[in-house]
């Protein structure tokens, strides 16, 4: 299942994680808990985090769909598949920016001004390559998040979001620690589906129990370095339910593209 969010799910076909082409209509009973073992996350502890939705009326809360991390001042780095459907419109996305409470006096809304969507998103198989760039209209008052340039096997990761509970959509984000699960063990889970140039898997394959969920996508997965400093390593993509055993969550893996994502952003700042 895709991971989309509450502003997008209702009118969006998400794929199931089965076979590239078996896709359904998000309804409410797919949606599944997020973060069991997980907890709100403080103010400050996410700093680059944001909220990805659409202009116009209504609380951000309300228009918030997806998550996203600032890589430059100017720049957010998401999951394709919450923003494809404004490739000809990017204009019509903002950002939610500086609190992990999307009800907070303190957020910042920045209008999206240009988009770049993976020219190879969904190839070789149908979610790899799921990521996206959005250009902001202004720079933001963040540090970026340090991306990750080289591939590894981690322990264990960190994932954060404002995706489903179980109980709705809650305002504060929440975060979950989950352990690190091997390409060999993700493609077992998933066969056919599981791509592991391009994707990377975390989740408790045996119990189940932590996971992102829908309202999660686009939003960072994180390892620490050898400075115990958070490196961004995957993008929340996809996964078969929620937190369940022996379907853990699937990442795309930053390290994969960062050259691709490079370019991309030299290229804003060509004017190309």
């Amino acid at each position: 299942m895709v991971r989309l969010g509450a502003g997008l799910a209702a009118a969006t076909l998400v794929w199931t994680g089965v076979t590239s082409s078996a896709q359904a209509a998000i309804s409410d009973d797919d949606l599944r808990p997020l973060v069991i073992g997980g907890q709100p996350a403080e103010e400050g502890q996410y700093p680059w985090l944001v909220g990805i939705g659409s202009s116009g009326e209504g609380t951000p809360w309300e228009r918030q769909s997806c998550g996203g991390s600032v890589i430059t001042k100017t720049v957010v780095l998401t999951a394709a598949h919450c923003v494809e459907d404004a490739v000809d419109d990017p204009e019509g996305l903002v950002i939610f920016s500086g609190s992990v409470d999307l009800e907070s006096d303190e957020l910042v809304e920045t209008a999206v001004t240009d988009l770049h969507l993976a020219h190879d998103y969904g190839e070789p198989v149908g979610s790899a390559n799921d990521w996206a760039l959005l250009l902001l209209d202004e720079p933001v008052d963040i540090d970026p998040i340090e991306v990750d340039v080289d591939p590894a096997e981690f322990e264990t990761l960190e994932a954060v979001g404002w995706g489903q509970t179980g109980e709705g959509y809650p305002t504060v984000a929440r975060w979950v620690e989950l352990p690190f699960v091997d390409d060999e063990a993700c493609s077992d889970a998933y066969p056919g589906a599981f791509d592991g140039q391009t994707m990377l898997c975390a989740g408790d394959l045996q119990n189940g129990g932590v996971d992102t969920c829908d309202g999660d996508s686009g939003g960072p997965l994180l390892a620490p370095d050898d400075k115990g400093r958070q490196i961004l390593v995957g993008i929340v993509s996809w996964g078969d339910g929620c937190a369940e055993p022996g379907s853990p969550g699937v990442y795309a893996e930053v390290a994969d593209f960062n050259g691709s994502m490079d370019d991309a952003i030299d290229g804003w700042a060509d004017g190309e």
